[in-house]
């Protein structure tokens, strides 16, 4: 009969060690974020809690001659119809984070572009400013060349021939050959001193 009492004794005291950890645990966890038990550093996490159940559950079975030294949790297991909740309350959370990423992300894409995009202004700016700067550099150097050659009246009346040559070669470049010039055009006098 000693054997039988033993084991009801010992099924019993671990039965009340069980309620009592389970309630401390159940206690502890209903205080937590869901972050806080599934976080990357579960081992700061974890070590707190045992420490805490361990407490809860040593002032629980105080009464009863029971010296607990250490409670270490394994693992945690959700209840079968809490587990499609979490799931997606997890996967809500972690879409949220990714979605405030993405909004950062984006906003500092946009930074960046307009800032690109005012420098490309001012480099394009600048430029269009020097070439205007060269183009009327080169046009008063072209007049001051033509000025030089061009200054008595013999090369001037050269000058007038050959840009009468130039229009008249344009003129008879595509299918129409025929002219119509007036008598007193500088074209027609040429032509007429070709004959």
């Amino acid at each position: 009969m000693s054997g039988f009492f033993n084991i009801w004794w010992r099924q019993r005291a671990q039965n009340r060690l069980d309620a009592a950890t389970y309630n401390a645990l159940k206690n502890i966890i209903g205080t937590m974020s869901q972050d806080s038990i599934v976080t990357p550093s579960v081992e700061d996490g974890r070590s707190d809690l045992n420490e805490i159940v361990c407490d809860q559950v040593k002032s629980a079975t105080a009464d009863y001659g029971i010296e607990i030294t250490d409670v270490k949790i394994k693992r945690f297991d959700l209840p079968s119809e809490n587990e499609e909740a979490v799931y997606q309350r997890m996967i809500s959370d972690r879409n949220q984070i990714a979605e405030k990423y993405r909004a950062e992300g984006s906003s500092e894409a946009a930074k960046m572009k307009n800032d690109v995009d005012k420098q490309v202004n001012i480099i394009v700016s600048d430029a269009k400013a020097q070439a205007e700067e060269v183009v009327a550099e080169g046009e008063r150097q072209y007049m001051q060349l033509l000025a030089e050659t061009f200054n008595t009246a013999e090369k001037e009346n050269f000058y007038i021939f050959m840009r009468s040559l130039e229009t008249l070669k344009a003129s008879l470049s595509g299918e129409q050959k025929t002219i119509i010039l007036g008598a007193n055009s500088e074209l027609a006098k040429i032509l007429q001193g070709l004959e």
